[in-house]
């Protein structure tokens, strides 16, 4: 049985989740009247990465410390559950099954420019509402906006544009500062930096 229910899945390493995730959630949240986010942190092969990433408890643990940010906020250990890098597609589809509805999909610009190379990306633009930032550091927004309106005609692609201001902040850059002893505190919530402190996290 569908339900009436507007609902948002955002994924992601989330190693640390940090402001500009927030923001961009909570403003997709407000401007499409979503009922419910799900932050799902995916799972990342310690086997294949050039550095440590911090375990999936680690990183639910510091994504629910934001999740009081927004009543819509939720934590999705779905993709962790499978011990191996998940597709988007399969994870949408799943989702999409289960609740019987068109499930919205949330990432940043310099992910949805990429999207169509992705596993069955152009399933996920003809199936799938997605919705992204307005700017991303890093990222040329002219590029960016007309490549998005290449996959709105060539895919009858649902693509929303969030209207949040461009912040920039990164993993890398928190990790590092984290590393180096220097205050995050105006980079994530406060309770993500007590998290990483009480639990040693980038050392």
């Amino acid at each position: 049985m569908g339900s009436d229910k507007k609902i948002a899945i955002y994924g992601g390493s989330f190693d640390p989740i940090h402001i500009a995730h927030v923001t961009l959630a909570d403003y997709a949240v407000k401007e499409l009247g979503l009922d419910e986010l799900y932050f799902m942190p995916a799972y990342v092969s310690p086997f294949k990465q050039d550095r440590k990433v911090s375990s999936g408890e680690d990183r639910c643990g510091m994504i629910s410390q934001v999740l009081s940010y927004n009543p819509a906020f939720r934590l999705s250990n779905y993709e962790l559950m499978f011990e191996e890098p998940s597709y988007t597609y399969n994870t949408l589809t799943h989702w999409s099954s289960v609740c019987d509805q068109k499930i919205y999909f949330v990432l940043g610009m310099d992910s949805v420019v990429q999207i169509d190379t992705w596993y069955k990306g152009e399933e996920i633009l003809r199936n799938f509402p997605l919705i992204t930032d307005k700017s991303r550091p890093g990222t040329d927004t002219d590029a960016a906006l007309n490549k998005i309106e290449d996959l709105r005609r060539k895919y009858n692609a649902e693509i929303h544009v969030i209207g949040m201001p461009p912040m920039d902040v990164s993993g890398t850059e928190i990790r590092r500062r984290v590393n180096e002893g220097i205050s995050i505190s105006d980079m994530v919530l406060p309770g993500v930096e007590e998290y990483i402190i009480e639990h040693i996290l980038y050392k």
